[in-house]
Order: C-alpha cells, then sequence, then structure tokens
C-alpha cells in the first residue's frame, strides 16, 4: 500500500528529455540499461516515456480514463504512474506467456538489453498490483509494441485497465450483485449480443469451483456493460435512430486469462473492439496469493 501512495506522487506531467542513448547502452532517469543484441530501442520511442498525456486533465485519453473511474466508484483504486519499463519476466512469464509467443520476439516488443524492456501492456504489473495486496484497483498507462503505423496502430498507445480479487467467502453478496446489476441493466437502453461460449476452446479452470467461477464470470460481464453503457449510452441516444445501444460479446484468447473474451460496440454500422477482458489464470495469481480475479483491459 505504501507503493501505490509513492507511486501515485510521481503522476506528475513533464515533457522534458530524461533519457540518453549510444551504442554502449541508455541511460534512463539516471539508469544505465548496456546495450546488448536485443537492443532495439529508438530515441524517437524513448522520448514518449515522460509525456504521461494520459495524466492530462483535457486530453482525451485522460478523459475517458476519469471517466471510467468516476463508474467505478472509490472502491477500485486508481494507479497511473507505474514505470513503463520492466522485465520480460513482468511481461510475459508471470502472465503465462509461452515461451515461443511472437510477443516476445525483438520484432515485436521493445527491448532495452535482454534483461529490460517497455512493457507492451499493462497487464504486466497485474503481479506487482496483486502483490500490494490491493483488491481492486484500476490501471492506466502507456505501452509500446513494435506495429507498423497505419491509420488504427502506432507504437506507443494506451490501455486502461481494471482487476478484482474474489474471495470464496464473498461468493454470496456477488449474486446478489449480480443480480442488481442485471436488473439494472434490463432497465438500460442496451442490447447485449453475447455469442460467446464456455467449453474446451474456453473453458472454466479445472482449479476453479465451477459455481463460484459462473458467479465471478457474470460479475465480469454484468460490470463491463454497465461500464461500456455509462460510456457510449449517452451516444446511442443523440443518433436519429432511437435504437439501443448494441453490444455484442465474443470468444477470444489470451494467455493469462480463461475464459477470455472481447467486446465490440456497434458504431456508425460496424462492429467496434473496444475491449479484452477474461479470468486470470490461477498459477499467475498464486504467485501473488490472490484467489480469483477478473480482469479488463482496455486499448
Amino acid at each position: 500500500m505504501s507503493c501505490l501512495a509513492r507511486f501515485r506522487q510521481r503522476a506528475v506531467y513533464r515533457i522534458s528529455r530524461c533519457y540518453s542513448t549510444s551504442s554502449q547502452g541508455i541511460i534512463h532517469d539516471g539508469v544505465h540499461y548496456k546495450a546488448d543484441e536485443f537492443t532495439n530501442v529508438r530515441p524517437s520511442i524513448l522520448s514518449h516515456l515522460s509525456r504521461n498525456i494520459y495524466l492530462q486533465p483535457n486530453h482525451p485519453i485522460s478523459i475517458v480514463r476519469s471517466l471510467i473511474e468516476s463508474h467505478f466508484g472509490s472502491s477500485f483504486v486508481p494507479i497511473t504512474a507505474l514505470p513503463p519499463i520492466v522485465t520480460p519476466r513482468q511481461n510475459f512469464d508471470e502472465l503465462e506467456f509461452p515461451a515461443d509467443h511472437p510477443g516476445r520476439r525483438p520484432s515485436d516488443s521493445y527491448y532495452l538489453n535482454k534483461d529490460w524492456m517497455l512493457r507492451t501492456h499493462t497487464s504486466a504489473h497485474e503481479v506487482q498490483v496483486f502483490r500490494s495486496g490491493i483488491p481492486q484497483w484500476l490501471l492506466s498507462a502507456d505501452v509500446y509494441r513494435r506495429d507498423e503505423i497505419d491509420r488504427s496502430h502506432y507504437p506507443v498507445f494506451h490501455q486502461m485497465e481494471g482487476a478484482r480479487v474474489v474471495e470464496p467467502s464473498e461468493m454470496g453478496e456477488l449474486a446478489k450483485e449480480n443480480d442488481e446489476l442485471q436488473r439494472s441493466l434490463s432497465e438500460a437502453n442496451i442490447q447485449v449480443d453475447d455469442v460467446s461460449t464456455i467449453g474446451e476452446a474456453n473453458p472454466y479452470q479445472k482449479w476453479h469451483n465451477r459455481e463460484h467461477a459462473q458467479l465471478v464470470n457474470d460479475n465480469l460481464k454484468h460490470s463491463l456493460n454497465g461500464m461500456i453503457y455509462s460510456l457510449f449510452g449517452t451516444l446511442a441516444a443523440t443518433k436519429k435512430s432511437s435504437g439501443p445501444l448494441k453490444v455484442r460479446w465474443i470468444d477470444a484468447y489470451f494467455p493469462w486469462t480463461s475464459p477470455s473474451y472481447e467486446v465490440e460496440v456497434l458504431f456508425d454500422g460496424k462492429w467496434l473492439e473496444i475491449l479484452g477482458c477474461g479470468v486470470m489464470q490461477q498459477p499467475a495469481l498464486t504467485r501473488s496469493s490472490a484467489y480469483l480475479v477478473y480482469v479488463l483491459v482496455r486499448d
């Protein structure tokens, strides 16, 4: 908990240069990272590390972050200043990424050297935050991938991730919460088309009580449908058509969650993917002594 307070104090808005590069390595915030065969991060990418545009009050990304934080309320702790340089263990190993996953390749990710890299997703901090003992949190950050630049891709982008730890003793309350969320959604102008499945390709985890897994799965879906409606419901109401906001759930795959889903919203006649989510793999949680967690990742 004290680490979180320190991180939040570091949430400053600075654009000044705080890095240098040479054939011997990279210096960032006074720390020297020795170059090796993995080193591939460019000065143009390093220049983004201190911009923190997701914290600038009038920036669109910051506005969306604030709206989501407001929707989930004070019970979810906002985390906004974890450093972007992580280890491959944090970014991949602790999240059950297989050794041959393409995301590990230097062609896909930015490495300062073989031991340090730029996070490719906010999930690189999941186990770290769970270990701190925070049961419910929302984490916002800049992330980095070696994407080709086009109208929908850029090597630097932002994610917001939320997670909630659910203990076995809380399942009764979770069932009541599910009923309340479902009742609220039934009164909202939203149409949810859930074509996702639970089965061999997208299973509940074998070490989870099936009834508990279903309660958590339902809570994940109800909670995110409510958040989506709070973000997009007003937009749907302003359209000439008075129809409901249309949301679609489909199966997905992420190495560190099962079951896993992607969620889309119908916008201007096209399905727009807005988030991926799922129930975190228990082996990853065991490393942090957490019981049962669902995870939202928003690109």
